[in-house]
């Protein structure tokens, strides 16, 4: 399965993926990239992917992202993590990316930063995000393709465009 994210400059990159290593560790949970999913599953071929890739950057710019709120859900996927506002650039983005593929994947997009991949109680994911002090916003400026799956630890770039 490909997945497509927008992914942070370093800058804040190194920032998130030090939260993200820091849970993981206290928790044992597996470490994986900052990112915010684009669109996932899209079936194409390292090639076509590319192509798809560099016709919608050509179109952007570095998208400055604002958080909305910390929160958790009972999807793994989305255990804990920093919402992100529905902003008209990174909507316009997300729907550029769907517009390429006919018929678009069923893929319900919900902007957000994740930070724990970890099945546990509410009340840990609560405390989580009580002793948490996360930066107000961040600039994304790649989009990436990732071969992903159950296995955190088996995902793997396939492609990325600035």
């Amino acid at each position: 399965m490909i997945s497509l994210w927008l992914t942070p400059a370093e800058e804040d990159a190194a920032y998130l993926q030090a939260i993200i290593k820091e849970l993981a560790h206290e928790f044992q949970a597996p470490v994986f990239s900052p990112h915010c999913t684009l669109m996932s599953p899209v079936d194409l071929h390292k090639k076509e992917l590319q192509s798809v890739l560099l016709n919608v950057s050509k179109e952007i710019t570095p998208i400055c992202v604002t958080m909305s709120g910390l929160n958790y859900s009972n999807n793994i996927w989305k255990t804990v993590f920093i919402e992100l506002e529905e902003s008209p650039g990174l909507i316009d983005l997300q729907q550029r990316i769907a517009n390429h593929f006919s018929p678009a994947p069923a893929y319900e997009f919900f902007p957000h930063l994740s930070l724990i991949y970890k099945e546990m109680p509410v009340e840990q994911k609560e405390e989580i995000i009580r002793k948490l002090t996360v930066r107000n916003s961040y600039k994304m400026d790649t989009i990436t393709s990732m071969r992903t799956g159950p296995d955190v630890t088996k995902w793997e770039k396939v492609t990325e465009v600035y």
